[in-house]
């Protein structure tokens, strides 16, 4: 493959590790391979991996990225001198020397070893890295948690409920005011609807607040940016309305006369005008006054006199005119009124319920993940923090580079020109080289709803442009147009689409039309367009099996479907395409998706399934739900038919039937589950379905969520049962299911009820990497399918509008007059009647942004593909929209596309290759086929089951003899020493053993001129006040044992305290016994080694035969444990009491009794 020199040299110069870069690069022009390029050309140059910093837009662009460096880097470690020489220098366009050689072998292990790694990361990493950097600085916990989707939906959720709670209770407070208002001017939905959008944008709500310094002073400003006093009362508008009339009672009158000249509708105006004079209600002559001057739609009438009344009185026209402006003008201030109070109301309760959610987010250690962001860019912009952080970073960062920068929001641009910023300003900009690199493609920026603004692409551009001209750095501008992935018909189709300046606008800054150019001259490609499926009227069978919303056979939409999949079928025979070759795109999941899929399976197509879908939605989640709600309720007879049908048992309608129906006129005894219990005592069958469930129901008790559907799915094996009824994709929704019930069980009490309705409460969605689908149909949205490529693409278009008002946004954003660096305030959208003409300016400016951003959708969809493209679709009931991705590419290729027709003599596509030059069909090289004798044998152990390992019986020493014989030792009292425990108080045994184990724990460590200081200082803060009048008695029993010349060998600072003893014996049984056990006293010599108990009780034994046997069992067990590990050496057993204190040794004859 040739690249052409201008080409090299715009990837070199992008690549050069001594100039900042600012690349435009067109879609499968390689911006990765200059991105993953320019970090290797800076790891050749010297710069430390730490002082790199590579920001993706996603998880899995860090990883390609991460990839593509640590392969070359390993691969130099592998090639010869010679090989290693000629890729640096196809690298670095310059010869390279023998130190440069042995440098780039380092690369691969310098890069891993670096502290941390190279990193390449989201900005959301980067971000929550400086956080835990910079806690103090940044105002937030210093071992923050981020809280995913889920987590803060449910906080959130939590806080509007506690919000409206009170709220409602407390209906004279500002925020029952509010809500109050809100009530009045929304549906129910509506208010549930406006505090969600407002909190999802709770980022722009701060930045509009913060330079006023609350709501309220906010909220007056928007009053005046309105033009309207927030004392009006919207109750006076009708009254206003009729005492500012510009015509007098007589006037109206004498109008009235006029107009009584005229037509039948001059008549009809002039008798509604004579009716106005008689009205006493000020809101029934609002009413009727405005429908004389206003359509129905509170629009101005274009007519207000016919033309005869026009030349016979033009100044009663005039004047009629007039007064319809003053109605138009009073109609649009009492709309801003309404407006302004409507917003006010919103911006009141979403200000509450976020005040709860950021004090709950503090509270509990949480962010999430705006605030990563949003805190970053705070802290890098704070005056009094700024400094330190920035002098702190400045330390470890020299380049930064920033992949897909057209996606990226003005938030986080704030963090990378922060941090950017101080390269060109200062020491920074002479001390070292430190550049900024970022390569991006207006034409793809399609992530407007996570805060992407085009605009700032160029902005950036042209900032960090006069950054470095100021500092006297290198700057490039560079485009790289050359494509590597499509042919030349896929791209010349690509510019003949977006060459007028109706479909190329938005596009870029520059609005100019894109231009591609191809490396692969020479390889055939090809462009369809499909006639558009339409609705075809049919019979449809009265079949009462089918769903009762199934798709009729003349749903142009299944038509469609089914046409696709037959297409697909026939590449795959006709050995043209692969089903992993091909790429369905459309603009939105729903049912197209659905019935495609279904249409797949119908062929055996293999098919990866949605990129994208609810876990809740999903039939196989929803077999999982029903088990678990029969568990919980076995009379739930719709759970318990779920499960029957389910791939759990998989039985039939027949089968269900069985136990389900019921003889007309004598209802079914019992519940469904008492039927199948009856059954079950007739019928094998049903015996084994009992079985089962019985088995499950009786592990629910036990068990926690996790455990219990991870042993269904595993060790019951029925998750090959759902792959079989529904297919490999299916993994994906077990294992996600799987892991939101070890979710759930980190948050909660781990039962199977809690789980099932902590499920209901917020669905999740899950995101399918199909990237990997080997071998199967991808089917996805044009959103999730940017930076992925395919031979072969479908767009499917439902061509309807680019832009629906069903999806306009509650808040719209409303620049401060006069000022439009400040952030824009957001103003509530009220139904039609009550909007202002500056609402319909923002929505129409609104729209053509949406507009904008539906075509560059458009070029991400149609730049996928590499060898051939198709366009189709279905018609809705009012046919195709003029601006519909369907309709702006026809209307592009048709007029030099030709025509090819089926056997019928129908046109069944349009054939559009560049030049209108015929070429046959891209074929695509297929994989070599695998015989069964090259397939891998299975061994035998994957099938089967992993048998769970029994357990060893574990043994407490300091119980020994309860585990061993199964009973309690009594020690033998005389009638004194009962009378002596007796006057003990309840809990002072328990205190006065543990104090005088730790005692004699450390006090054998100490000199003894330290040991009383250090003791009375222990006591102080451990011994209980309520038993002060024993501290005399407890120390003269601790010094009395520790001081004594018998004892002095045993407290020596040869021994060791609280020794951990840890084993394994093999018990009477044969079978092996875990042992745990703590040591009070430990000493070794060459001879022999000592075990040392303490024992604090009040009736100390005479003799070892008056010991308790649970203590001599522990001590055997001690002792049997010690002489494996010491068997040269003589094993003792001592008891020391230290109320006596006495010692006791125990003999081993005494010791060996006890069988284990």
């Amino acid at each position: 493959m040739d690249i052409p020199a201008k080409t090299l040299d715009s990837q070199q110069r992008a690549a050069h590790p001594q100039n900042s870069a600012w690349v435009s690069a067109n879609a499968g022009s390689g911006k990765t391979f200059v991105l993953a390029r320019r970090v290797v050309r800076l790891l050749l140059s010297g710069t430390d991996p730490a002082r790199i910093l590579c920001l993706t837009f996603t998880k899995a662009a860090a990883a390609e990225m991460a990839t593509r460096v640590f392969d070359s880097l390993a691969k130099w470690t592998q090639l010869t001198d010679a090989e290693l020489a000629a890729e640096i220098e196809d690298i670095e366009g310059r010869p390279t020397s023998p130190g440069q050689l042995a440098n780039a072998r380092r690369l691969f292990a310098k890069a891993l070893e670096t502290p941390g790694g190279l990193k390449i990361q989201t900005i959301h990493a980067f971000c929550e890295a400086l956080l835990h950097q910079f806690p103090l600085e940044a105002n937030v916990a210093g071992h923050f948690s981020v809280l995913d989707d889920r987590l803060a939906d449910e906080l959130l959720n939590e806080a509007r409920a506690s919000v409206l709670h009170s709220a409602e209770i407390e209906a004279d407070s500002e925020i029952g005011s509010a809500l109050s208002r809100l009530i009045e001017l929304l549906p129910d939905a509506g208010v549930e609807k406006a505090l969600s959008e407002l909190i999802s944008r709770r980022d722009a709500f701060y930045r509009w607040v913060a330079p006023y310094g609350d709501l309220e002073s906010a909220i007056s400003a928007l009053y005046a940016d309105f033009s309207v006093a927030a004392s009006y009362d919207i109750s006076e508008f009708a009254s206003s309305l009729r005492r500012n009339s510009s015509l007098s009672a007589d006037e109206v009158k004498a109008f009235a006369e006029a107009l009584r000249v005229g037509s039948k509708t001059d008549q009809d105006r002039a008798a509604a005008l004579d009716a106005t004079t008689t009205l006493k209600s000020d809101e029934a002559w609002r009413i009727a006054w405005m429908k004389i001057f206003l359509t129905g739609t509170l629009g101005p009438r274009k007519s207000l006199a016919t033309k005869k009344v026009q030349t016979a009185f033009p100044e009663v026209v005039d004047r009629l005119f007039a007064e319809q402006t003053r109605v138009l003008e009073a109609l649009n201030h009492q709309n801003a009124v309404i407006t302004v109070s409507g917003t006010k109301a919103i911006l009141t309760l979403s200000d509450a319920v976020l005040r709860y959610y950021e004090t709950e987010k503090l509270r509990r250690g949480y962010l999430d993940f705006e605030d990563l962001v949003v805190k970053s860019a705070q802290l890098l912009s704070r005056a009094e923090a700024a400094q330190w952080v920035q002098y702190k970073l400045d330390q470890g960062l020299d380049h930064i580079l920033v992949d897909e920068a057209q996606d990226t929001s003005p938030r986080q641009w704030e963090v990378i020109r922060a941090l950017a910023e101080e390269f060109f300003a200062g020491d920074g900009a002479r001390e070292k080289l430190r550049t900024i690199f970022a390569v991006g493609d207006e034409k793809q920026s399609i992530y407007s709803f996570q805060g992407a603004v085009p605009a700032y692409f160029a902005q950036m551009r042209k900032f960090f442009a006069g950054k470095a001209a100021q500092a006297q750095k290198n700057f490039e501008g560079i485009e790289l147009n050359l494509s590597f992935r499509s042919t030349p018909d896929v791209l010349g189709a690509v510019d003949k689409v977006f060459d007028t300046p109706e479909t190329f606008k938005g596009l870029s800054q520059d609005n100019v039309a894109p231009v591609h150019e191809a490396i692969r001259h020479n390889d055939p490609g090809r462009v369809e367009i499909w006639p558009l499926e339409e609705a075809v009227e049919t019979l449809e069978p009265d079949d009462w099996t089918q769903p009762i919303d199934a798709i009729g056979t003349g749903n142009p939409m299944l038509r469609l479907a089914t046409r696709i999949a037959e297409q697909i079928k026939d590449w795959d025979q006709r050995k043209i395409a692969g089903p992993g070759d091909v790429l369905v795109l459309v603009r939105k999941r729903g049912a197209f998706v659905e019935a495609l899929n279904r249409e797949l399976k119908r062929l055996d197509v293999p098919a990866a399934g949605s990129d994208r879908l609810v876990l809740t939605d999903h039939i196989a989640v929803k077999d999982l739900v029903a088990l678990g709600r029969f568990i919980l309720l076995p009379e739930d007879d719709l759970s318990l038919a779920c499960v029957l049908k389910s791939p759990l048992f998989g039985l039939l309608d027949d089968d269900l039937f069985e136990i389900a129906h019921e003889t007309p006129g004598v209802p079914r005894p019992g519940t469904l589950w008492h039927e199948l219990l009856r059954k079950s005592e007739k019928t094998e069958k049903w015996q084994v379905v009992r079985k089962q469930l019985e088995a499950w129901r009786d592990r629910a008790d036990f068990v926690p969520p996790f455990e219990f559907y991870a042993r269904i799915m595993g060790t019951d094996g029925y998750r090959q049962k759902f792959r079989e009824r529904l297919g490999t994709e299916v993994d994906d929704v077990l294992d996600e299911f799987l892991s939101l019930t070890l979710t759930y069980e980190k948050s909660g009490t781990p039962g199977l009820e809690g789980f099932l309705a902590w499920l209901a409460e917020a669905p999740t969605e899950i995101k399918r990497e199909l990237n990997a689908a080997k071998g199967m149909v991808r089917i996805m949205t044009v959103h999730g399918s940017k930076g992925l490529e395919a031979p072969y693409v479908i767009l499917a278009d439902g061509c309807n509008a680019p832009v629906s008002s069903q999806h306009s946004p509650v808040m719209v954003e409303k620049q401060r007059a006069g000022d439009s660096d400040a952030a824009p305030a957001l103003v509530w959208l009220p139904n039609k009647v009550n909007r202002t003409d500056w609402h319909d300016e923002a929505l129409d400016l609104l729209a053509e942004e949406q507009k904008e951003e539906y075509r560059r959708l458009l070029y991400v969809a149609l730049t996928r593909a590499k060898d051939r493209l198709v366009v189709c679709g279905w018609s809705p009931k009012r046919g195709p929209h003029d601006e519909c991705w369907y309709t702006l590419t026809r209307n592009g290729l048709i007029e030099e596309a030709r025509e090819q027709k089926d056997g019928n003599g129908e046109v069944s596509a349009w054939i559009w290759t560049k030049g209108g030059i015929e070429k046959p069909e891209p074929v695509l090289p297929r994989p070599e086929q695998v015989t069964l004798q090259q397939q891998a044998v299975m061994p035998d152990w994957v099938s089967s089951k992993v048998s769970t390992p029994e357990r060893m019986r574990q043994l407490k020493p300091s119980a020994a003899l309860e585990e061993m014989e199964a009973k309690e030792s009594v020690e033998q009292q005389d009638p004194k020493d009962q009378l002596e425990v007796a006057r003990q108080p309840e809990d002072w045994p328990l205190v006065r053993g543990r104090l005088v184990h730790r005692l004699l724990e450390f006090l054998p460590e100490l000199a003894e001129d330290q040991r009383s200081a250090s003791v009375e200082r222990f006591l102080a803060a451990a011994l209980p006040e309520r038993f002060a009048d024993r501290k005399e008695r407890l120390l003269k029993d601790v010094f009395s044992t520790l001081n004594n010349p018998e004892f002095a060998e045993l407290f020596s600072t040869d021994g060791r305290a609280e020794v951990p003893i840890q084993g394994v014996l093999t018990g009477e049984d044969g079978k092996p016994v875990e042992i745990y056990g703590l040591i009070d006293r430990l000493l070794v010599n060459d001879e022999e080694v000592i075990i040392l108990d303490l024992k604090t009780n009040a009736i100390v034994p005479h003799n070892a035969r008056e010991v308790s046997e649970n203590y001599v069992a522990q001590l055997a067990i001690y002792r049997k444990l010690l002489s494996e590990l010491y068997p040269e050496r003589t094993i003792r057993a001592l008891l020391l009491y230290t109320s006596g204190p006495r010692l006791i040794e125990i003999p081993v004859e005494l010791m060996k009794s006890f069988k284990f």
